[in-house]
């Protein structure tokens, strides 16, 4: 079944409702780096620890991740919105000054809020995308706040969204939880 092009655009005005963090997803393969912007990323388990980042076909950054066999997961911090529109250029070369190889080879934006190195453990053709599902084999974390994409517009969190420290919500005892 063919999409029509005004159908696309409903889907995805429809589906930017959700609000997401913002990822680069970098890796290097051939002696070459490359990386992409993007928002489908998501946490897949504990255990083992498994993510999931979409990407699309004909990319330079699936081909290297395909060809290398690991990637970065790079959560942009909400000051490096410049970072999300570098990365965000099909066809563009690697943006220059925005990260650095790390002794283990994995390529990392600096100054990011988190920084997941990963393995492939698999790869699910979807459409348009390769589900590509990544064991986290080291990980790092700072404090800040994430870069927000909605609605196809960049943006933070509002203060009046955040949690009082100390305050714990969502967590609910009762059976069937």
């Amino acid at each position: 079944m063919s999409i029509s092009g005004e159908l696309r655009l409903d889907f995805r005005e429809c589906v930017g409702a959700f609000a997401t963090g913002v990822t680069v997803v970098t890796t290097h393969a051939q002696g070459q780096p490359a990386g992409m912007t993007l928002n489908s990323f998501t946490s897949v388990s504990l255990d083992p620890l498994l993510v999931l980042v979409s990407l699309a076909h004909a990319t330079r950054t699936l081909e290297a991740v395909k060809s290398s066999n690991r990637f970065t997961v790079n959560v942009l911090h909400r000051n490096q919105r410049d970072v999300a529109l570098a990365f965000a250029k099909p066809g563009a070369p690697f943006p220059e000054g925005y990260t650095v190889q790390d002794p283990h080879g994995f390529v990392v934006v600096r100054h990011a809020l988190a920084i997941l190195r990963c393995e492939v453990y698999g790869t699910h053709v979807a459409g348009d995308h390769d589900l590509v599902v990544g064991e986290v084999i080291d990980f790092e974390g700072s404090g800040g706040q994430p870069l927000i994409f909605h609605r196809g517009a960049f943006g933070g969190l509002d203060a009046d969204a955040l949690v009082p420290q100390g305050r714990v919500i969502g967590i609910h005892t009762a059976s069937g939880w």
